[in-house]
């Protein structure tokens, strides 16, 4: 069992790190219906365009492990956690547990550890507390195709960039 002491130094660390000290720059949590604009549209222009590693289930978890424990282990492998917010993803049961996970790592790491996306319009019957609350806890960014779309990207790069600097209130 890990002491307060021990818990308060290895926060400390992680705040002193920065992404060159983690394996993924950023663990991505999204719903399976919005994986071809994740995939097709956020990947290529993250990683590619702008040489951050991104951790993608589809792509990076171990076949043989539960979801679970791959979920733990490459969230503690990533140094930031990035969510795609979307109608679906509000439907999701499974989204909203991750949601549970990354409200958790907020309230550990601070909230600039990690970046909210709306892709789409969440619809007010598929809003839950969850959500509501991760949207209320940091800002969020509205993904739109045409006008806007170079500030979207150049905020979502600049954020995935930003190092870590409010500790959470807990340790001051």
């Amino acid at each position: 069992m890990e002491s307060k002491i021990q818990k308060k130094e290895r926060l400390f660390a992680f705040y002193q790190g920065n992404a060159d000290d983690f394996e993924y720059h950023a663990f991505v949590v999204y719903c399976d219906a919005d994986r071809n604009w994740v995939h097709q549209t956020f990947l290529p222009k993250v990683e590619q365009d702008e040489g951050i590693k991104l951790c993608i289930h589809q792509r990076n978890f171990e076949v043989g492990e539960s979801i679970i424990a791959n979920i733990n282990k490459y969230l503690e492998k990533s140094w930031k956690v990035v969510v795609i917010l979307s109608n679906e993803f509000a439907k999701s049961e499974w989204c909203q547990w991750e949601v549970d996970v990354v409200q958790e790592r907020r309230r550990r790491y601070g909230r600039d550890m990690f970046l909210l996306i709306m892709l789409k319009n969440i619809d007010s019957n598929h809003m839950t507390n969850q959500l509501r609350a991760i949207l209320y806890s940091g800002p969020s960014l509205r993904y739109q195709t045409g006008v806007g779309e170079d500030l979207f990207w150049a905020v979502a790069i600049e954020t995935l960039r930003k190092p870590l600097e409010h500790l959470p209130t807990a340790l001051l």
